[in-house]
Order: structure tokens, then sequence, then C-alpha cells
């Protein structure tokens, strides 16, 4: 992973603040389809016993296994973070599954057989980690299927333009992407089904269309979201010593209260592969 990745992935270490700021996602999400679900209708899983869950998190698309997969199913997460295990065992155990926990990062799919796993899910990861498709591709077996949730670029397009006009109203003019947007354009929409298709042989996506609405009284929970990945929204270059973030907080929330309102577009994409090369 690249040094600029590496340190965005840093917010997630706090699983417990995390699993806050998903809630908040949640709460204001106004597709109430579950996208995880949507991800695996029309998939016939039964016949699964061997998965693995890359960047599992706390196990929610893990979770969404539940009923789908063989009754002797034994699933492997691996997130780099161990703060995730309890997270993940709980959401193993809501689904019915037997687990197991890798913290040892991705470089750990680097070292697995080939030919290993008869499923393979990545959500909301992928994008860190790009370079190991081709390994995903070699461990997964040939019957098997690779599912992958990312996010649509632009991404929160709306929250980008709000966070570039309170940087600029704090004298800082932005020209270069910010630094979720340079993440997120690793894979995306955009790009990822070529780079999927340069590993197996059927590539299918779905589109999922969502909005995150905060109303007048929501600045709270939006400054909130932002305090927790604003290494996102300023890049780097700016001293992180500095109060320029605290600045921005306060910006969102006269901005949330004077416009009465902000919607965000947030729309992801799902990819299932089959044939691996």
């Amino acid at each position: 992973m690249a040094g600029e990745e590496f340190t965005l992935a840093k917010v997630f270490r706090d699983a417990k603040k995390h699993r806050e700021i998903a809630g908040i996602i949640t709460r204001y999400l106004q597709n109430r389809d579950d996208i995880r679900d949507m991800a695996l209708d029309g998939l016939d899983l039964s016949g699964s016993k061997s998965i693995l869950d890359l960047g599992c998190g706390f196990g929610f698309f893990t979770e969404a296994l539940k009923g789908r997969v063989h009754a002797g199913a034994k699933i492997t997460g691996i997130d780099r973070y161990p703060e995730y295990e309890w997270f993940y065992f709980q959401s193993c155990e809501r689904a019915g599954l037997n687990a197991d926990f890798r913290s040892n990062g991705i470089d750990h799919v680097r070292e697995l057989d080939d030919n290993a796993y008869d499923l393979i899910l990545c959500s909301y990861a992928l994008y860190f980690f790009p370079e190991v498709i081709k390994d995903i591709a070699r461990i997964l077996k040939k019957d098997g299927v690779f599912v992958a949730i990312t996010h649509a670029s632009p991404h929160m397009p709306e929250f980008t333009s709000y966070v570039r006009s309170i940087l600029k109203k704090n004298g800082l003019i932005i020209t270069i992407d910010l630094p979720y947007e340079t993440l997120i354009n690793r894979f995306s929409d955009i790009n990822g089904a070529e780079m999927l298709q340069a590993n197996f042989n059927g590539v299918m996506s779905k589109d999922y269309k969502a909005k995150l609405s905060f109303g007048v009284d929501d600045h709270k929970d939006l400054v909130e979201y932002f305090n927790f990945k604003h290494s996102f929204f300023i890049p780097e270059i700016i001293d992180p010593d500095d109060e320029l973030h605290h600045k921005v907080s306060s910006g969102i929330k006269e901005g949330l209260i004077k416009s009465k309102g902000l919607e965000i577009t947030k729309n992801d994409v799902i990819f299932v592969c089959t044939g691996p090369h």
C-alpha cells in the first residue's frame, strides 16, 4: 500500500468510533435497500464452503451470508487491525458461520494457496489494495465467485465542493484532488471493470444509487463524520498541527444551518466476478 493510502487507513484503527460513524451513514442514507443483500441476490452460494472476507472490518458483508452458504462453511476475515476481531466474530455468530480472523493485513493473501476459496468478498476496501486483484483470482477456485463493493466516482461531490469552499474562505485554494478522491480513483466504477477483466472471464456490475440527507438540525452528526475523516478531505501538504480542520468543522455547521440542509450523492457499484484466469 502506498504511503498516503496507509495514512488514510489509520483512521479505521478506532473500531468503536468507526462503528459510530457507520451508524451515522446508515441513519441518513435515503436508499433503505441493503447493498450487501443486493450484491448477493441471484447468486447460488449453497455450495460455498471456503470463504474469505478481505478488509472485513465489523463483518457486515459476512453477516449477509446467513442462510445463503453451505451449512458447514468456514469463513476467514482479514483486516489490518486486530481491534475488529471481537466485532467480526459477533457478526459470524449471528450468521451461524464458523470463523477465523487474521490481522496480518492484505499481504497475507499473497501467502494463500491457489484455488483455495469458493467465495471471496470485499466491501469498501479494494481501493486500498487493488494490486492484489491478481492474487484474488489466483486463490479463487475455477468455479468460485468474487464479489466486490466499492464507491462510484465522483463520490459525495456536493460534500467535496462544500469542503473546498470552506477551505477557500480560510485562504486555501486546493487545485489537486482531495486525498479521498485520489484513493477512490484507484478502484471505482470508472476503472474497476477493466481492472477485474484482466483477471476474470466474467465481470458483471450493478449500480447502487443513494444519497445522504442532512437536515438543518443534523449539523452535529455531519461535523462528527467530517472530524473522523478529516484526513480524507484535507491534503497532507497542510501542517497537521494547525487548526484548519477545526475551522472547517465550524464552517460545515454554519453552512448547514444557513442552507437549511445538505443532500450528498453517495453512489456505489457492485462487481460480481467469475472464471478467474
